[in-house]
């Protein structure tokens, strides 16, 4: 009898595991998949940001950036956050006062970093142009940080949780910061392929930490989008920039409400309680 129910047992934690595995590790890289093919398709092939095209960059916001950039994960978040599995603080989902006072502080650290560097690589630019690379940019970096951190990041920390804290963050550095470096090289691509990776894969793995360390989306928003501004500057088509494009503002401004919607919503619907222990 009692070896029945230790085969039982074990049965049921190999079952669980194997679940666990399923639903917090390959389903979200199956959705990353999707989006590595959409970005490849829709930018990656026709060098959208190298060779300004409108209609190709409303497409692309619209199916990358916010179909699956956004929704797809966060339709999955919502399974995962209702089992328990992730919650609010994790997914990087806070109240408007912390949400405030993270990107303030954020954006003011930016600030004072760009004045004492001197802007290393945007020299030639002006604030205008600046601003509205910033905002071409955008799309991309909220995509990425919902992919990479609020969607795959949470879900390998919560599968690799029982290993511990070290495991976890270290498991998900890596992992998020391979596939931000991967994303990011195939919406770039060029004969550099190489250096662009590693590029992106040290840059991935510093916003990884930034992630974790202050689990807010919109300040991980903000350091992706200024690194972008620095490291991508010279690779976009200076049509984007110059004169101001409505196109490239409104898309930068959708993106934006669509994730604070989004954001709403689960603030509403889905906070985490803390019990008091009894």
């Amino acid at each position: 009898m009692d070896e029945t129910r230790t085969d039982d047992a074990t049965g049921s934690q190999q079952g669980s595991r194997y679940s666990s595995l399923v639903t917090l590790v390959l389903t979200p890289l199956v959705i990353v998949l999707i989006w590595l093919l959409e970005n490849y398709l829709l930018a990656g092939t026709t060098r959208l940001f190298q060779q300004a095209s409108v209609p190709g960059l409303v497409l692309y916001t619209v199916l990358a950036g916010i179909l699956v950039g956004i929704i797809v994960p966060i339709v999955r978040i919502r399974a995962a956050f209702l089992s328990g599995a992730v919650n609010m603080f994790q997914i990087g989902f806070r109240s408007a006062r912390r949400t405030v006072a993270a990107v303030s502080l954020t954006a003011l650290a930016g600030y004072a970093f760009f004045i004492i560097t001197g802007t290393p690589g945007i020299e030639g630019l002006n604030r205008v142009e600046c601003a509205t690379l910033f905002m071409l940019l955008l799309p991309i970096a909220i995509a990425t940080v919902m992919i990479c951190w609020v969607l795959v990041g949470t879900h390998v920390q919560a599968y690799f949780r029982s290993e511990g804290v070290i495991v976890s963050v270290i498991t998900g550095v890596v992992i998020t910061a391979l596939i931000f470096a991967l994303s990011l090289s195939i919406l770039f691509a060029g004969p550099d392929f190489r250096e662009l990776f590693t590029g992106f894969f040290v840059a991935g793995c510093i916003a990884a930490f930034f992630f974790f360390a202050v689990r807010d989306v919109y300040a991980t928003i903000i350091v992706v989008t200024s690194g972008l501004v620095v490291f991508l500057n010279a690779r976009i088509d200076p049509a984007y920039l110059g004169p101001i494009s409505p196109v490239v503002i409104l898309c930068g401004i959708v993106v934006t409400v669509v994730l604070i919607i989004v954001h709403w919503h689960f603030s509403r619907h889905y906070t985490t309680i803390v019990l008091p222990e009894k």
